[in-house]
């Protein structure tokens, strides 16, 4: 039995990377994209010839605009497998295409990563985690600000390291980070136009509506769980990880809960890259996502983690307690239970 867990758990360098059907995925979600604003622009032509009720034409264009919203946390799925370098073998493909897509999603890559890292080492630790400036608040302010704050703290991150120009490493990274952002706003705002689409029908209400169509799964990812507490009191910045870095305190991480598996559809489970298994990232993080449910599968008796059948009913769930929850709130959870 341990043999086949091992089998089903590779260690980084052991792990298959799927470096085609990543790339595969990326360019379909971008050409998906693109011809959902096409199409979005020829039905709102449609509706505006036949004068159908302008109430019609702003709720298909609201439709529309959140379809795109989850196309667009497609891209920032893989990006975040960019983040971990496991989206290609290559460091230059992986910082590409993690660069790109992360900027398509209005992220700048490399102050993502920094932010990110942190986060990883830090998970759920009042004070420490990067992530509380985004949740730890009321479920109402944390659903309807925290986008706005994570993307506040992104770019603050970069501004630094713009500022930090007599140490190469960083001012480097905000220089690439500047070429990702500005190639996306290329894309979006003229690209977009130069080939018959209005920005007004496509591009502004996705960018509007993509805040909710994110804090719908990231509220998902750490809210409402008991804070943790380990030996490390001083946030770290960290701006590379390397396989030593994953294996550091991986006992005791994979022995707590700092986060949920959400159990969804396979469609929408495919489309945002195995991120619904959340908890199973943080305590395999340098894993690509294609293992993330295999993973879980394997290690579901041994490890403790909280479930729960859906985003909707999640969310139900999180709008009655708060982000660092108190312990006996979870007993009415399900959960694995290691035997």
């Amino acid at each position: 039995m341990e043999a086949e867990r091992k089998a089903e758990i590779p260690s980084p360098k052991e792990q298959l990377i799927p470096a085609g059907s990543n790339l595969l995925k990326a360019v379909f979600l971008l050409f998906m994209l693109l011809a959902s604003f096409y199409l979005t622009q020829r039905g709102v032509e449609y509706l505006e010839q036949y004068a159908i009720n302008p109430w019609i034409k702003w709720t298909f264009i609201a439709l529309a605009a959140i379809w795109n919203g989850v196309l667009m946390l497609g891209m920032g799925a893989l990006a975040h497998d960019a983040v971990h370098k496991v989206l290609f073998r290559s460091l230059f493909w992986n910082e590409f295409w993690g660069g790109l897509l992360s900027a398509l999603t209005l992220i700048p890559f490399h102050a993502n990563r920094q932010f990110h890292l942190a986060h990883h080492s830090h998970a759920h630790q009042p004070g420490l985690d990067p992530e509380n400036e985004m949740h730890n608040h009321s479920f109402l302010v944390a659903a309807l600000a925290g986008p706005f704050i994570g993307l506040l703290v992104q770019y603050r991150l970069f501004a630094r390291n713009v500022l930090r120009s007599n140490e190469t490493r960083f001012s480097a990274r905000a220089i690439l980070d500047a070429v990702f952002v500005s190639a996306a706003g290329l894309i979006y705002f003229l690209l977009v136009p130069a080939l018959g689409m209005s920005l007004h029908n496509t591009v502004i209400p996705m960018l509007l509506l993509f805040p909710a169509v994110f804090t719908w799964r990231a509220l998902s990812d750490h809210y409402g769980i008991p804070p943790l507490s380990r030996e490390l009191k001083n946030r770290a910045e960290i701006s590379e990880a390397d396989e030593e870095e994953w294996h550091r305190e991986s006992i005791q991480r994979r022995q707590e809960i700092s986060g949920w598996v959400v159990i969804t559809h396979p469609w929408l489970e495919w489309l945002w890259s195995h991120v619904n298994y959340h908890e199973v990232h943080h305590k395999y993080p340098y894993l690509s996502h294609q293992y993330l449910p295999q993973v879980f599968e394997a290690t579901r008796d041994q490890h403790p983690y909280l479930v729960v059948n859906g985003y909707w009913k999640s969310l139900l769930n999180l709008s009655r307690q708060k982000y660092y929850a108190e312990p006996e709130v979870l007993t009415g959870q399900e959960r694995t239970k290691p035997q």
